[in-house]
């Protein structure tokens, strides 16, 4: 940012009175000394150059930010700001810099809520989606519909490069556990158990990884619980059956410790009878 005159015309006056030559023999403190005049006369033509500079910086700045640099970053952004309709066809334009634009924003056509993009190394990128609030797996239609705005020529993606959408439903996630609790909560313990799970499975970011480890947290800072044991942990995509998910912990054993998620996010397991209802042990002590 530009100083100001009288800033840049001090720090010369500064820079004179500390110089051991200059300094002394310049002492004058009349407005009119030649010297002062000469600080000032430079200190407008360096404030009007600053000025120029930030104009100059500005502009660039702008063009910088119009551009179209396809990175995972910019290709999330703008993936959260396709629009969708049935009924309309939302139909992409491009500035003259071919930075991406709707002719009309319409924030109730944005469908896509959760969004993650990973490059692999065969020069193909996997973008993997969600919409809503909890999220919930886009439509076939609005898959395709995506899979357009981001395929070359006519979508916002870079020649050469593959781009695949994904929308799958939640992943599952089994748990099969004894809880050690103080008995004074036990009329509230499992509910506030079952609600601690679920809000930390939510709370996982999109695209993100399940810990046991930050499953046993999360479950120890329910009040009231001294301890948690792990019996079973499966983890399951969605089209996989019950019984055939990953064990992270099988038998009070622990396989593994993490699950990296397949839909992009996950919730407890729903098949019936092996829900958390279902499958936590609540022992007072």
């Amino acid at each position: 940012m530009a100083r100001s005159t009288a800033t840049i015309q001090q720090q010369i006056l500064d820079n004179i009175a500390a110089d051991t030559t200059l300094g002394p023999a310049l002492t004058s403190t009349s407005k009119r000394a030649i010297y002062r005049l000469l600080a000032f006369i430079m200190a407008v033509a360096i404030n009007v150059l600053e000025q120029l500079i930030d104009i100059f910086t500005a502009e660039v700045e702008l063009v910088a930010a119009s551009a179209a640099p396809a990175t995972e970053a910019w290709l999330q952004k703008n993936i959260l700001a396709f629009q969708y309709s049935a009924t309309n066809p939302q139909i992409i334009q491009f500035t003259a810099g071919l930075a991406p634009y709707y002719p009309t924003v319409d924030a109730t056509l944005q469908i896509v809520s959760r969004c993650s993009v990973n490059t692999t190394n065969a020069n193909q990128v996997l973008v993997k989606v969600a919409t809503g609030n909890p999220p919930a797996a886009l439509t076939a239609s609005q898959v395709a519909a995506l899979q357009a705005y981001l395929s070359p020529p006519n979508g916002i993606g870079i020649a050469g490069v593959s781009y695949s959408v994904t929308s799958g439903n939640p992943d599952n996630l089994y748990v099969k556990a004894t809880i050690f609790y103080q008995g004074q909560y036990s009329a509230i313990i499992q509910a506030n158990v079952i609600a601690a799970i679920a809000a930390y499975l939510a709370a996982i970011p999109f695209d993100g990884v399940v810990r046991v480890s930050d499953l046993e947290g999360a479950i120890k800072a329910v009040a009231g619980v001294n301890d948690v044991a792990f019996v079973d942990i499966s983890a399951r995509a969605d089209g996989t059956a019950f019984g055939s998910g990953t064990y992270l912990v099988q038998s009070g054993t622990l396989l593994s410790r993490r699950w990296n998620t397949i839909a992009g996010y996950i919730i407890p397991e729903t098949t019936s009878g092996q829900d958390l209802a279902n499958t936590l042990t609540f022992i007072p002590e």
